[in-house]
């Protein structure tokens, strides 16, 4: 059955990957801080664009609230991109959509995609569930670095 879903996986993942970013979230030229406050997540593949986007980009991703769902994507952004404010936190669940399969292959798909301490994390918690798992800040500052400014 994942055989008949997988074909159309991947030519998702890779529309995704190679797709202009003119669907991702505009950035202003000048900007250089994108503040992650409560963030719900969403549709994957536009935050795989997003994160895409600010990996290639100047920006750098300030965590200081929550970010849920397909937010975590953001945490595949290369490190030195990547910083943590006290507050913020990480929730990460099963994805859900058109069909178990296609569910199962987005799952696979997103834990490659996250570095070694979130698989890990999520590995300990059980595995990704229906139900939001949270990843809190003191976990999550064990691997990220501080923004400026808030130590």
């Amino acid at each position: 059955m994942i055989g008949k879903y997988s074909s159309a996986l991947v030519a998702v993942v890779l529309i995704i990957a190679l797709a202009p970013t003119a669907f991702a979230a505009p950035l202003k030229s000048s900007s250089k801080i994108v503040n992650i406050r409560s963030d719900r997540g969403g549709q994957i593949s536009r935050y795989v664009q997003r994160a895409n986007l600010y990996a290639r980009n100047g920006s750098i991703l300030r965590f200081s609230g929550p970010c849920d769902s397909a937010c975590t994507l953001f945490l595949s952004v290369p490190k030195r991109k990547l910083c943590i404010k006290k507050g913020a936190s990480f929730g990460f669940h099963l994805p859900y959509g058109s069909s178990d399969a296609a569910n199962a292959l987005a799952a696979r798909y997103i834990l490659k995609k996250y570095p070694s301490w979130v698989r890990s994390w999520i590995r300990t918690n059980g595995g990704l569930k229906a139900r939001i798992e949270r990843m809190d800040y003191a976990y999550a500052r064990r691997f990220m670095r501080p923004c400026l400014g808030d130590k």
